[in-house]
């Protein structure tokens, strides 16, 4: 807090100080017959975004290497915190889980850990495309929040993923739930409460069911009553790993120059609950 402190007086200072000085070139330029302020001010405001972003890069670099490494080490479990993310585009893409594709990627902050044999990692992802043209042109976010991702050493025969019934519908079709997605189809299991909420998709039967077991559904539910409060979970198994995502409307590991104060409760958030998710999925999945 201090830090944001002492950054934030040193933008109020050279804010304070830039205006000044446009308004006395402004009066200089009056003074002479040019009435037009757009000059002055358009200076003056390029000055002040450059200085408030060289503020913000430094809040970042000192807040990532001094608050965020602690956090991650009070966590214990031996875990270990990069700035860098070793999610990329593709892997994204290849889990299958959202309609678009990105074109627009961010990537960065990985937690790294490992439970038993399988080794696992937290990464924050932002994944968007843009749609329209000029003046009406926007950025559409696909997904914005955390991934968890999860290494075995076994290979997984098929690929399955798991969405709510909602995300199902709008990805599988307009009427009703559809009962393929992208050369999956629609894998039918035993557990009512948990097919209330979750469609399961794949490409192989026999493999989906061993995979789902009674605990990891109930897992999968109670994580999305403890996570899912801006948006449902989807899950992904793939290759060798299995991949969940958990959207969120903030950056976890950025604090604001102008925002509220830092507490340990900000900071923390639910990161502990999604360092326990991880772990408990590796030992649900033996």
């Amino acid at each position: 807090n201090a830090e944001v402190a002492r950054l934030r007086r040193r933008v109020l200072l050279w804010g304070t100080a830039i205006v000044c000085l446009a308004a006395i070139a402004y009066l200089i330029m009056w003074s002479q017959g040019y009435r037009d302020p757009r000059v002055p001010l358009g200076a003056a405001f390029l000055l002040l975004i450059a200085i408030t972003q060289m503020a913000r890069r430094e809040l970042k670099k000192s807040y990532k290497g001094i608050v965020v490494q602690r956090v991650v080490k009070a966590l214990g479990n031996g875990l270990a915190y990069s700035s860098t993310s070793t999610f990329s585009k593709n892997h994204f893409h290849e889990m299958d889980l959202f309609d678009k594709r990105a074109t627009r990627w961010k990537s960065e902050d990985e937690i790294r850990g490992r439970k038993d044999p399988v080794s696992y990692s937290v990464h924050e992802i932002r994944a968007s495309y843009m749609e329209g043209s000029g003046k009406h042109k926007r950025e559409v976010i696909i997904f914005q929040g955390v991934i968890i991702r999860l290494d075995f050493n076994k290979h997984f025969a098929g690929h399955t993923v798991i969405l709510t019934n909602s995300q199902s519908q709008i990805l599988g079709g307009l009427f009703g739930e559809s009962t393929s997605r992208k050369g999956k189809h629609l894998v039918r299991l035993e557990n009512v409460e948990f097919e209330k909420q979750f469609s399961v998709y794949g490409t192989n039967d026999q493999e989906a069911r061993y995979i789902l077991t009674p605990k990891l559904m109930e897992l999968v539910m109670e994580a999305q009553r403890l996570l899912g409060t801006h948006g449902d979970l989807r899950f992904s198994f793939h290759d060798n790993s299995m991949f969940v995502t958990i959207p969120e409307r903030t950056d976890r590991f950025e604090v604001g120059l102008f925002g509220a104060k830092v507490t340990p409760e900000t900071v923390m958030g639910d990161l502990a609950e999604v360092v326990r998710l991880a772990e408990r999925l590796v030992e649900t999945l033996d």
